[in-house]
């Protein structure tokens, strides 16, 4: 016979793993299956050489008040004990080829000041005063102006400033493939507005999490089994079952498990068009899940040196020539090697000691790519950033002492969202985070199907991205399943 749940959560990043962890807090009997060794989903932590990192690099949560912070709070954990803060570094390089170096300062927090990115820019007086008041533009907006910006890409959004310096334009543009990891063309300036501009930049500082990022989902594991909840690794799920467009359980490569109700953190796309047999959506459904638009992906490696040489908690750097817009993003995947690439640094060793042995340190870097498993250009990228980390930081070259675990999209995909359309499966958040489809247009994190619901980056939450979003989004839609868990109870009981 089947082992029976109230609820089976598909996937334990942090989306589901919070998720359940709530759900087993109001006393739900919840079932959390994944397919790899450890919770993390994304952020699964790794063990290199006595370290202990992620596949890619985390710039970093914030300090002050936000998802993480919330869902700390809901499930009894102490979020301050579990944050570590260190100064992080800004990077640009110059015309003249130099790159620069600005620190923002974390520990006492002292929030940026914009007129260094005008230093960098080597703005005259009528350029600053003109992106300053595009900044003032940016932070003034009220939550109606922020909605409506929902259906403009952030590129339309500079095409409305025609007097917009060069510049300032591409620091948009860097934001857009950075922060939402996206090309500008398709960046919604309402999700880059509200996932940066209000929750990142106007915080009381970021830093990195001790343990790791996969530590995060550690920690609401070890909450939902404490509450009951039953944790199963190593256990893939190979299908969602439905009886009469309702969930009805899953199966796994092993055995069957029954619940009225699955909530799936492994995507929209693969939950939708692999997991649960297609002929139980109707056709108009399957293809706005099919044509949902995925983020660009990551790649890069790990460099462990012999000493510790970088003192921040991470580096961003970046280049009016590193950012990618639709023309650039097709000369790259065509082998055409870019000037320059954004490059996303973390350095866990600075901000957690036991993240690695005593005297050494860990660099998680790289830059982005496509989120296509089968993108054949990943080295020739690899290439470039070994060679501009050289260019930035002369001072760590000589003590190199290993380099780790070059990764790309088609590892992001195994660990992660199974690869099911063509150019998905590697992308560093999800979908929805483009025009006409986050904001008000963001999936619903309930499906067509009576009792299976979504969560994670995919929906549930807008605003927020990449761990913050799939933080939001277990706050969100735990209140959605306990509502339908109790709606089901009170009609069985009529």
């Amino acid at each position: 016979m089947a082992d029976k749940y109230d609820v089976i959560v598909v996937g334990a990043g942090h989306g589901g793993t919070g998720c359940a962890a709530l759900l087993a807090l109001e006393g739900l009997k919840v079932l959390l299956l994944d397919k790899n060794p450890r919770v993390g989903g994304k952020s699964m932590a790794h063990h290199v050489k006595g370290f202990t990192c992620e596949l890619w690099p985390t710039v970093g949560l914030p300090k002050g008040p936000g998802p993480w912070r919330t869902l700390y709070q809901r499930l009894g954990l102490n979020y301050d004990a579990k944050f570590a803060t260190k100064d992080f570094c800004v990077m640009y390089k110059r015309a003249s080829g130099e790159w620069t170096r600005q620190v923002l300062l974390m520990d006492p927090f002292v929030p940026p000041d914009p007129n260094y990115l005008f230093d960098d820019f080597e703005f005259n007086a009528k350029e600053r005063e003109y992106a300053m008041g595009v900044l003032t533009e940016m932070f003034t907006m009220t939550p109606e102006q922020v909605d409506a910006l929902d259906d403009v890409s952030v590129k339309e959004w500079c095409d409305r400033h025609p007097d917009m310096p060069w510049r300032l334009r591409s620091w948009f543009y860097y934001n857009a493939n950075a922060i939402s990891v996206q090309l500008p063309e398709l960046v919604a300036m309402s999700e880059l507005q509200r996932s940066h501009y209000t929750t990142s930049m106007l915080s009381e500082g970021i830093g990195l999490p001790k343990g790791g990022y996969g530590s995060l989902s550690g920690d609401m594991s070890r909450v939902f089994e404490a509450h009951g909840g039953m944790l199963k690794l190593r256990t893939r799920v190979e299908r969602i079952l439905v009886k009469d467009g309702e969930a009805i359980g899953v199966i796994t490569e092993n055995n069957m498990y029954k619940a009225p109700i699955v909530v799936s953190n492994v995507g929209i796309q693969p939950t939708v068009l692999k997991l649960v047999e297609p002929y139980q959506f109707d056709s108009g459904y399957v293809n706005y899940v099919k044509n949902l638009v995925p983020t660009l992906g990551f790649t890069g490696m790990r460099y462990i040196l012999s000493k510790p040489v970088l003192p921040w908690s991470g580096v961003q750097a970046w280049s009016e020539y590193s950012w990618w817009d639709l023309e650039r993003f097709r000369k790259a995947r065509a082998g055409e090697v870019p000037k320059d690439v954004t490059i996303t640094m973390s350095i866990p060793t600075n901000c957690d000691p036991d993240a690695g042995p005593p005297g050494k340190q860990i660099l998680v870097f790289g830059t982005n790519c496509s989120s296509d498993p089968e993108d054949k250009q990943i080295r020739m990228l690899h290439k470039k950033v070994d060679q501009q980390f050289e260019e930035m930081f002369p001072e760590a070259v000589p003590y190199i002492e290993s380099k780790e675990g070059y990764v790309g999209p088609a590892q992001v995909s195994a660990q992660s969202r199974d690869h099911v359309l063509p150019g998905q499966g590697g992308e560093a958040i999800g979908v929805g985070v483009t025009i006409g489809q986050t904001g008000k247009h963001k999936p619903s994190a309930r499906t067509p199907i009576n009792g299976l619901f979504l969560v994670g980056c995919d929906a549930g939450a807008s605003g927020y991205m990449g761990s913050h979003g799939a933080a939001a989004s277990a706050l969100n839609v735990a209140p959605m399943v306990l509502r339908y868990h109790l709606e089901r109870k009170a009609v069985l009981w009529t």
